[in-house]
C-alpha cells in the first residue's frame, strides 16, 4: 500500500508518534524544557482517539434519524431526517482506518441500545427489533435502499 502511515492509518500513526514523544521524553535528558514532551504525546494520542469517536458517531447518528423517521413517518420533518440519513450513511461508508475499523468492529449493537431506548425521541420506541436489525457494514451501503431499512423498524405485531 503506498502512502504513508499518516495516509494509511491516521489513528495508528498518532499512537506511533505518542510512543516515539514518550521514548525522547526518556532518554532525552538535554532536551529542550520548552518541549513538553509528556503532554504532545498525550495530545497525540487524544487527537487520534477523537478521530475515532467521530467514525463511532457515524452509524449511531444514522440509527437515531432512522428510528425518528420510523416514528413519525409522516412528519413534516422526514424529508429533512432522510437526507440526513444520506449524508450520515455516506459519512459511515468513509473507509475507517484499519486500527480504527477495528475499534468500531463491535457493530452498531451497543448504539442501537442507546438509540432504541430514548435517543433523540426522548422516550422507547415500542415493538422495535430487540437485537440491531443491521450490521456494521450495511448501515452505510447505499446499495441497500432506505426503506428497504426502515422496513426493518417495524414494529413486531
Amino acid at each position: 500500500m503506498d502512502g504513508s502511515l499518516h495516509d494509511r492509518d491516521f489513528y495508528a500513526w498518532t499512537l506511533e508518534q505518542a510512543a516515539a514523544l514518550r521514548r525522547l521524553a526518556e532518554t532525552r535528558a538535554n532536551h529542550d524544557a520548552a518541549l513538553d514532551l509528556p503532554h504532545l504525546a498525550e495530545a497525540m494520542e487524544d487527537l487520534g482517539s477523537a478521530q475515532v469517536e467521530k467514525m463511532r458517531s457515524h452509524p449511531l447518528l444514522v440509527l437515531e434519524h432512522l428510528l425518528l423517521i420510523a416514528h413519525a413517518p409522516h412528519s413534516t420533518a422526514v424529508n429533512h431526517r432522510r437526507g440526513d440519513v444520506r449524508v450520515f450513511r455516506r459519512n459511515a461508508a468513509r473507509p475507517g482506518r484499519p486500527s480504527m475499523r477495528r475499534l468500531v468492529e463491535t457493530g452498531p449493537e451497543g448504539e442501537w441500545h442507546v438509540a432504541a431506548a430514548a435517543g433523540k425521541l426522548g422516550q422507547p420506541l415500542p415493538g422495535l427489533p430487540i437485537p440491531c436489525p443491521f450490521t456494521l457494514d450495511e448501515l452505510p451501503d447505499e446499495d441497500l435502499a432506505l426503506d428497504q431499512i426502515l422496513a426493518r423498524l417495524t414494529p413486531d405485531p
